[in-house]
C-alpha cells in the first residue's frame, strides 16, 4: 500500500518496516550545484544542459533528481524501475513531495518514472537514442552504513548487470555509460569499464566514453 499524506509519502507492507520517500542526499547535493560547486556524477558523465539521460536503476530517485537539475528544464531524464513497489513509492513521491527550492521541486517533477527491466527496455531503444546512460546496481557487497539503503534492499532488484545489458548501453548512448559501485568492487573490470573515478568516500564511478570510442 502506498499512503500519501500531507507530511510524507510511504510504502507499507504487513511484514516490512514501512518506506518513506525523501529525496535524501540529492538535497543536499542540488544545493551545492545551486551555490556553484561541482558534482563528480555529472562531471564524469559530462552532462550538460539539455542532455537525455536515462537512469537504469532508479532505487529512491536520489541520482535521478541531481541529473534532472543538471539537464536542466531543456532536457530530459527516464528513470526506469524493474519493483513495483519501489516504482509506485517514488513516481508518487517525485510528483508530490515539496522542499524549500523551487528548483529542486522543479527537477524532481520533470522526471519520468517507467516500470520496467533495464535490460528489456534498453534493447528496444534505437541507437544512439540518449546521451547518458547510468546504472547504480545494489552492491555486489553492501555497504550497510545507511538505514535507508537497509529498508531499499528489501525491496531492490539484486540481479548483477550483465555483459549484453552494457553492450546495448554503449549502443544506445551518445556520450556515455556510467556506472556507480564500491570504490574496490570488481564489477568494474568484469563489465568493461576501463575508466574509474574515485573520490575520498566508499564509492566509485567507471565511466565509458562513447564518443572516444572507449570500452
Amino acid at each position: 500500500m502506498i499512503i500519501i499524506t500531507d507530511q510524507e509519502i510511504r510504502y507499507v507492507h504487513p511484514e516490512k518496516p514501512a518506506m518513506h520517500f525523501h529525496p535524501s542526499m540529492s538535497f543536499v547535493r542540488v544545493k551545492r550545484l545551486i551555490r556553484g560547486e561541482n558534482d563528480p556524477m555529472l562531471d564524469i558523465a559530462g552532462v550538460q544542459a539539455g542532455d537525455t539521460v536515462l537512469d537504469c536503476t532508479a532505487g529512491l530517485g536520489s541520482d535521478s533528481i541531481v541529473f534532472a537539475y543538471g539537464v536542466g528544464e531543456n532536457g530530459h531524464v527516464t528513470s526506469l524501475e524493474s519493483q513495483l513497489p519501489l516504482f509506485a513509492l517514488v513516481r508518487e513521491g517525485l510528483q508530490t513531495y515539496r522542499t524549500d527550492v523551487e528548483v529542486m521541486n522543479d527537477a524532481m517533477r520533470r522526471i519520468q518514472m517507467i516500470h520496467a527491466t533495464h535490460d528489456t527496455y534498453l534493447k528496444e531503444l534505437p541507437d544512439r537514442s540518449v546521451d547518458v546512460v547510468y546504472f547504480d546496481p545494489m552492491f555486489r557487497e553492501p555497504l550497510m552504513d545507511s538505514s535507508a539503503l537497509n529498508s531499499l534492499r528489501d525491496l531492490a532488484n539484486h540481479a548483477a548487470l550483465s555483459e549484453e545489458s552494457i553492450a546495448h548501453a554503449k549502443r544506445v548512448a551518445r556520450k556515455t555509460v556510467v556506472l556507480k559501485e564500491q570504490r574496490d568492487s570488481s564489477e568494474f573490470e568484469r563489465l568493461g569499464f576501463s575508466c574509474v573515478h574515485r573520490n575520498p568516500s566508499k564509492i566509485a564511478y567507471g565511466v565509458i566514453h562513447i564518443d572516444n570510442n572507449e570500452s
